[in-house]
């Protein structure tokens, strides 16, 4: 009998008995009224109990460029490491406010012969997000976030990019229930920490160290999300408008259009002291 046979009946006996082995309380403990599960979801939620912890954290888009080598994609996800109804949040209410959190930003040459990814960042991270210092009462609402993020590009040699950031930022919603029309304030400070000292030893002249967060609109309309960052080398600004697709197509899409406008030093990490103005369409599920 070859290895690899051995191994694939190995695994499907163990599949086999720990089915077996699993209670039968589990699938007895649904009522009859509930039917049979309709869909690979139900059955896969059953066994993911802290899904519920997941969330969106920065926007998730595919955008398309008006020069094919600057298309771009992010997606970015968080992750609340204490269940909120734990007991030790019921001792200690503050420790449901950390997270991690993980973001990855790629540049896609779709111009290029082999459509070359030109090149992408990592970002994990991890860090702590107050409640609401309000209680939620009246239209404003301030948060408090601050954490520690690491940044490289994965490549190695001259072409390697890492560095690492401290930051605060304080957070402020105005938000009017009856409009569903909003803004936010959101000013983010942060320090270098262990930054490359061969290949990116100067990034700090051209990302700064500030970044002022202005975002206005209603929650079930357009959006408009703009970031504002100061260097030694120069200003560099991003201006995002989002809006429903289900408000312009019937089959009732549950993405955004996304208009994106960059004019910006250290977009890319690999070419950080290249400043890029680019123009970018496409859609999005968090904005």
């Amino acid at each position: 009998m070859r290895p690899a046979f051995r191994i694939l009946l190995a695994t499907l006996l163990f599949v086999l008995f720990a089915a077996a082995a699993l209670p039968a309380a589990d699938t007895d403990a649904r009522t009859a009224d509930e039917g049979p599960f309709l869909k690979h979801e139900d059955l896969f939620h059953l066994y993911q109990p802290y899904l519920s912890n997941i969330g969106g954290y920065k926007p998730i888009y595919f955008l398309f460029a008006t020069r094919p080598e600057d298309t771009k994609f992010q997606f970015s996800l968080k992750y609340r490491l204490i269940n909120p109804e734990s007991r030790l949040v019921e001792k200690w209410p503050f420790i449901d406010s950390f997270h991690i959190a993980y973001t990855q930003t790629s540049f896609w040459d779709l111009g290029g012969d082999s459509k070359p990814f030109d090149d992408t960042s990592y970002k994990p991270e991890f860090f702590f997000l107050s409640s609401n210092f309000f209680s939620g009462r009246g239209p404003s609402h301030v948060f408090f976030q601050t954490g520690y993020e690491h940044e490289s590009n994965g490549q190695a040699g001259d072409t390697s990019r890492s560095t690492n950031y401290l930051y605060i930022k304080p957070i402020y919603v105005f938000f009017h229930k009856k409009s569903s029309l909003g803004f936010q304030i959101a000013p983010k400070i942060w320090t270098y920490v262990a930054n490359t000292e061969r290949t990116n030893p100067d990034i700090d002249e051209y990302r700064g160290y500030f970044d002022l967060q202005f975002k206005f609109g209603r929650a079930d309309l357009a959006v408009l999300d703009t970031h504002w960052r100061w260097a030694k080398k120069g200003h560099s600004i991003r201006m995002d408008l989002t809006y429903p697709l289900d408000h312009l197509i019937k089959a009732n899409p549950q993405l955004y259009l996304h208009a994106q406008y960059v004019n910006a030093l250290s977009e890319s990490l690999l070419d950080y002291t290249e400043r890029k103005e680019a123009f970018r369409i496409g859609v999005s599920i968090v904005r």
